[in-house]
């Protein structure tokens, strides 16, 4: 009887196993999810821009175009 037991049982362990296993493989939130529900953009005022130096002014525009792609920003 033993015997028969563990043979009904081993199924559903394993796919009771195998759900768990999954719940845990699926990740809370996709990357660019989490990074636009962190981030907005980078909008500065015209003279901040006209004294920003050439590598601000790419690594603002960088983040801002990052944004548009992932997150649908506009300009």
């Amino acid at each position: 009887m033993g015997k028969a037991l563990m043979v009904g049982l081993l199924p559903k362990c394993l796919l009771f196993g195998g759900l768990l296993l999954a719940g845990c493989a699926t990740p809370v939130s996709p990357a660019r999810q989490l990074w636009c529900d962190h981030n907005q953009p980078r909008r500065a005022s015209a003279a901040v821009v006209a004294a920003m130096t050439r590598p601000e002014l790419d690594e603002i525009n960088a983040y801002n175009g990052k944004g548009a792609r992932w997150c649908g920003w506009k300009p």
